[in-house]
């Protein structure tokens, strides 16, 4: 009808307007939120996927896997002529598998290697492969690193007495040991490179040993390790760096390993993925020296709630619970567990308790992976 003024919007219905979609907006983060932590722990299966997928390629061209420590020629040498800088002539596994994830030039720069001088510093390219999207933003290291191989106890068996006693790291309790060859760390005169070298063997592993002991598909490969108990300065260049027995667990050493010696506590109180302070394992004092608790270093976490992304020798990849059982894990650490028995804190730590209180020996068993 001509002249009929349009009615409004009274205050009540445009503020129950506002009420209603409040109330869906809040509804809708959650998911949203959710579906965003969902595309990232994908991308992080995918990167460690690559990451599993390269070292099979690598074990597959060289007949074994690289080791927590490598030797590399030129860049090897250069580093090892100094006293000054003897210390870091050895490169991380994170260096030999580069050409299996496409930065073949990354390689080459170490390959070739005469020294920093007019040239490009690589050790502080950002390698995405090697980095969770859920921690990228938080992480302050110019070539971060999220995830860290299986060790075992191995990392630490090369701290001894005296200088020119052969040390050889345990080829059962763990997956990747030191390809480099074993010395004292710290020794200026590191018998892995010079005329001492033939006294001291390094370990090797290669997958197919590992699928005639325990079997590639129940042996952890790979796990996270960049939780928010852990350091985000960890660079995936850093020259790595032996553990001490049943102490630290070293910053530079881009592994995982077993739980120090049983304590006290019960298995059943402890947590070895995603640990806090409260929830880890019972350890030995903090080494004189060590910079960080060994706790924080020594057990795989994530920014991914409830777990960590992990890949198996086989390549296989797939979400570990925080709530898996000690002896779960640690059997899983073992690429031969046989060899453990009946003694060391690897065989230890692979026994659980019956009804009537007697320790008998784990079996893994794939499906404990989902209770």
């Amino acid at each position: 009808m001509a002249g009929q003024t349009r009615r409004a919007f009274t205050l009540v219905e445009l503020l129950v307007t506002i009420a209603i979609i409040g109330i869906l907006v809040g509804m809708l983060l959650p998911a949203l939120g959710v579906a965003r932590e969902s595309a990232r722990r994908s991308s992080c299966t995918n990167n460690m996927s690559q990451i599993g997928k390269a070292i099979i390629t690598y074990d597959a061209d060289k007949a074994r896997i690289p080791g927590w420590r490598n030797t590399l020629d030129s860049y090897t040498k250069v580093m090892a002529g100094s006293s000054s800088t003897k210390g870091d002539a050895c490169v991380s596994w994170t260096v030999p598998i580069l050409p299996f994830i496409d930065q073949k030039e990354i390689y080459d720069w170490y390959e070739n290697y005469a020294g920093t001088a007019g040239v490009d510093d690589v050790k502080v390219k950002r390698i995405a492969s090697y980095v969770c999207p859920s921690v990228a933003s938080d992480m302050e290291s110019q070539s971060p690193l999220c995830y860290a191989v299986n060790a075992g106890t191995g990392a630490e068996s090369l701290i001894g007495s005296g200088s020119s006693v052969p040390k050889t790291q345990p080829r059962g309790d763990g997956l990747f040991f030191d390809a480099a060859g074993n010395s004292s760390e710290g020794s200026v005169s590191d018998p892995w490179y010079d005329s001492e070298r033939q006294n001291y063997k390094p370990a090797r592993s290669s997958l197919s040993q590992v699928a005639a002991a325990d079997g590639a598909s129940s042996t952890l490969m790979l796990a996270e390790k960049c939780g928010l108990t852990s350091p985000n300065t960890i660079s995936w260049a850093a020259n790595p760096r032996a553990a001490r027995p049943n102490g630290n667990a070293v910053l530079a050493s881009h592994v995982f390993m077993h739980p120090h010696d049983l304590g006290s506590a019960s298995r059943d109180d402890v947590r070895v993925i995603n640990p806090t302070a409260e929830t880890r394992p019972s350890a030995n004092p903090v080494p004189s020296g060590a910079s960080l608790d060994d706790w924080v270093l020594r057990y795989p976490s994530s920014r991914h709630s409830g777990g960590v992304v992990a890949v198996f020798a086989d390549g296989h990849a797939r979400f570990l619970s925080e709530k898996i059982a000690s002896w779960v894990y640690c059997q899983m650490l073992t690429s031969n567990s046989k060899a453990m028995e009946p003694e060391g804190r690897a065989w230890n730590w692979q026994r659980y308790e019956k009804a009537d209180g007697t320790l008998v020996r784990y079996i893994f068993d794939d499906e404990d992976l989902d209770k």
